[in-house]
């Protein structure tokens, strides 16, 4: 049995969402009208993003009739639609750069101090394969697409297979040299060596970690 979606049905959720988006909340019925399905495919598509967690309900009390539910979306629909945040980090970075190049390594220097108060507590395990695997979660979680492994001679090699602020990255190295400093601080140790970089046409970003 194929349990994957097939593509009219992916194509009419993202048409719920973008109505839910432009409109605001809607009722099956109002969904049903606006996109000619019956109201039971609105429900079938409505509890397939409910379970994503992109849409929510609540019961709404109307003037006349029966109490109705009224969708909406949710905070995590909002990443499905496109964002410039990369490009307007890069114009920030350059107002600073412009206004006096010394800001730009102060603000990476604050966001490293940042991320390690943030997470230098949750990379607390006894091994140094530990306190990696740990890292690698926090970064997956963050969006690089991390993961962790032990090489042939029992390195330790963390990878990152997304970038996530790659196009300030490629113009400002300071990017990659306070994430180096980041890994170093919050695995306790200077044995840090980047093999390859995103920043720099590589696959991945790479590191090897020795005790």
């Amino acid at each position: 049995m194929d349990l994957m979606p097939r593509q009219d049905e992916t194509s009419t959720r993202r048409e719920i969402i973008n109505l839910l988006r432009v409109v605001g909340p809607l009722t099956v019925g109002e969904l049903g009208e606006r996109l000619h399905i019956t109201h039971v495919a609105v429900r079938r598509h409505l509890t397939s993003l409910e379970r994503d967690g992109l849409v929510t309900s609540v019961q709404q009390r109307l003037p006349m009739g029966r109490p109705t539910r009224v969708y909406s979306l949710t905070e995590a629909a909002d990443n499905l639609f496109p964002k410039k945040y990369s490009t307007l980090t890069v114009e920030l970075l350059d107002f600073l750069h412009d206004t006096d190049p010394a800001l730009v390594e102060a603000f990476f220097q604050r966001r490293r101090e940042e991320m390690v108060a943030r997470y230098g507590a949750d990379v607390n395990a006894d091994t140094l394969a530990g306190r990696v695997a740990q890292l690698a979660e926090i970064q997956q979680a963050n969006g690089y697409l991390a993961q962790c492994e032990q090489d042939e001679d029992g390195a330790l090699v963390l990878k990152e297979f997304n970038c996530p602020v790659h196009l300030a990255s490629r113009r400002y190295p300071h990017a990659c040299d306070h994430e180096l400093a980041f890994f170093k601080t919050v695995l306790g140790t200077e044995n840090i060596e980047r093999l390859e970089c995103i920043a720099h046409g590589g696959q991945c970003c790479r590191y090897r970690i020795t005790p």
